[in-house]
């Protein structure tokens, strides 16, 4: 339950937020020989509108962003971003100071290189064949 009060609490910071009521709620969580794999679901009213997969490695130096998902008719409202940010959010607060994903797309309506474009905006660099960020607190800090 501590996952989704931050990420309310989060969301209480965004302009869109003032528009769309939101919640997170974790479908499930799986653990492997070496991670946790969590699928975080994101609720609107209307239902589900997207999900974050994150890998939470147990003996690695990053979490790994496996996907952020958003249904074609919620894009372009910052939903993404959000998830994205639970993402980190919940990488930083478990103590880990990197997240790295591939950047892959699974909508025939976007490629590759516009989904790099768009993580190259959220502040991750290409390692690779993945992207990664670095995380402090500073990453979390809201300006007014």
């Amino acid at each position: 339950m501590a996952r989704r009060h931050m990420f309310e609490e989060m969301i209480q910071m965004r302009e869109y937020s003032k528009h769309i009521d939101l919640s997170i709620s974790e479908i499930y969580s799986c653990m492997k020989e070496n991670s946790e794999l969590q699928c975080h679901r994101l609720n609107v009213p209307e239902g589900n509108a997207g999900e974050l997969i994150i890998k939470i490695p147990r003996h690695e130096e990053a979490v790994t962003i496996e996907e952020v998902f958003v249904k074609r008719g919620f894009r372009n409202s910052g939903l993404g971003s959000s998830l994205l940010l639970f993402g980190e959010m919940t990488a930083y607060e478990l103590g880990f100071r990197s997240v790295e994903l591939r950047p892959f797309s699974t909508d025939p309506l976007l490629s590759d290189h516009e989904l790099k474009g768009w993580y190259l905006k959220r502040g991750y660099l290409p390692d690779g064949e993945k992207m990664r960020k670095r995380l402090s607190s500073k990453n979390f800090e809201v300006i007014s």
